[in-house]
């Protein structure tokens, strides 16, 4: 009688022991499973309620690790972002002053070239009004760079021919291209399914453009520059692929920076490939690029196949 008694005991020791270890391990789980809720919430989209913990164990240790590196972060993320904002009021404030000095030249130009009597003089205020222009498209150039890292541009939504946008985007690029005797290769076979696509045109365009001219720059002369657009079934994307030197690792990080210079993007101010990121993220999508196998760099826009602008408005909302 006594075993019985003490087996049974036994019985309901080890029972009680299995069931505290599983009540243990499910609750080591729910902690683990939180925590990596927590941290891929921040990941995303940069927001977590991931906050240091009282309590003792591994679990808490490696929680009050993350949970300073997310303040970290967050803390460079709220210093880029305010050194963004004074940069980007800085350009407006310069170019909207440098544009107020411009146009009163600009009417002084007029007068001058109303009153001029000889042809030499006129030929001289011919040349002064090229490079005003020449001027006032460059800082109209860095102020719409500005507006748009801001998202201060709106993007006037429209049913686009896609097809019809990437040639003629090509074809205002013609005069460089064929000066610089370089061939463009378009691949467009693969977009027959997406006749139409919601865009700003006009600035999907300019997007494009920069792209384009940039490897154009760097391909050189009886070498091709390749543009295919393919469908991904809820994505556009767009290859632009050149035979040019290929984008140095050390500067593929800092390749969408404005105001990046590097050895890749010599020309100009530095600018093209940022407003091109900052036009596909206003269209919710992304740019991204990489040195090809044989040689040449490549860049991928890709931007998502919505119907109608409801859904890209609830996107901009969300």
């Amino acid at each position: 009688m006594e075993e019985n008694i003490i087996a049974l005991a036994g019985i309901f020791i080890v029972a009680g022991l299995f069931l505290l270890e599983r009540h243990r391990h499910y609750a080591l789980e729910q902690k683990i499973g939180r925590l990596v809720h927590e941290l891929d919430c921040f990941l995303l989209s940069g927001e977590s309620a991931l906050e240091e913990s009282l309590e003792e164990g591994r679990v808490e240790n490696l929680r009050n690790q993350l949970a300073a590196v997310v303040k970290q972060a967050r803390y460079q993320r709220e210093r880029w972002e305010q050194r963004e904002r004074s940069l980007n009021q800085f350009m407006e404030n310069m170019a909207h002053q440098m544009k107020t000095s411009l146009t009163a030249l600009q009417i002084r130009l007029d007068l001058a070239q109303a009153k001029a009597s000889s042809s030499s003089v006129r030929g001289e205020l011919e040349e002064c009004q090229k490079c005003m222009e020449r001027l006032t498209g460059e800082i109209g150039r860095i102020l719409e760079c500005s507006q748009l890292a801001d998202q201060k541009i709106s993007m006037w939504l429209e049913r686009c021919d896609v097809d019809k946008l990437i040639r003629g985007t090509v074809n205002v690029l013609a005069p460089l291209w064929r000066k610089k005797e370089v061939d463009i290769v378009l691949e467009l076979s693969d977009i027959s399914r997406i006749p139409e696509l919601y865009l700003d045109s006009y600035w999907f365009a300019q997007a494009l453009e920069n792209v384009v001219k940039n490897a154009i720059e760097h391909t050189p002369a009886g070498s091709s520059v390749i543009v295919k657009a393919s469908d991904r079934i809820h994505s556009l994307v767009l290859e632009i692929m050149d035979e040019g030197p290929g984008i140095p690792e050390d500067e593929q990080p800092y390749l969408f920076e404005r105001f990046h210079r590097g050895s890749y993007g010599k020309a100009g101010y530095g600018i093209g490939l940022s407003m091109a990121r900052d036009i596909l993220k206003a269209h919710h999508g992304g740019i991204e690029a990489g040195n090809r196998t044989g040689g040449g760099a490549w860049f991928r826009l890709e931007v998502p196949v919505l119907e109608g602008k409801r859904p890209y408005e609830a996107v901009r909302k969300g």
